[in-house]
């Protein structure tokens, strides 16, 4: 099974770094993840399990504000266009999904309609959380 280790199941993030496609401008991208293809592929990413999914879009607007948090060590910006993280209980969550015909026919294809999928980059990690809701955990 795609589980982490015996101990209480950590559940699991799948985070991409995202590159748009090129030409594609940014609010076209954003328009376009956010009303083409996430109404595409949520359902289908409830349907297999998957607890979480969001997109966080680093804009231009956005990349600039790390200006204000440059230092020492927050010197290397970023230029992804987009972190998308989708949370699930076990890896045989999104083997299922990417099984299924609709994904393969449906929304494998669309990415090529705004991912540079040469460019992003992708990870599966747990996830420990330490703030919650505005409150430290242990």
């Amino acid at each position: 099974m795609g589980s982490v280790d015996t101990e209480p199941q950590r559940l699991l993030c799948w985070t991409v770094c995202a590159y748009r496609k090129p030409g594609m401008d940014e609010k076209e991208y954003h328009k376009y993840m956010s009303e083409v293809h996430a109404p595409l592929v949520k359902d289908l990413m409830v349907k297999y399990g998957m607890i979480q999914w969001s997109m966080t879009h680093n804009t231009s607007s956005t990349k600039s504000l790390m200006a204000e948090i440059a230092g020492p060590q927050f010197n290397n910006f970023a230029d992804y266009d987009c972190i998308v993280t989708a949370v699930f209980p076990d890896v045989q969550n999104f083997v299922r999904m990417k099984a299924d015909p609709f994904y393969k026919e449906r929304v494998m294809p669309d990415h090529e309609n705004f991912a540079d999928t040469k460019r992003s980059r992708m990870s599966v990690g747990w996830i420990e959380n330490h703030i919650m809701d505005g409150k430290a955990v242990d």
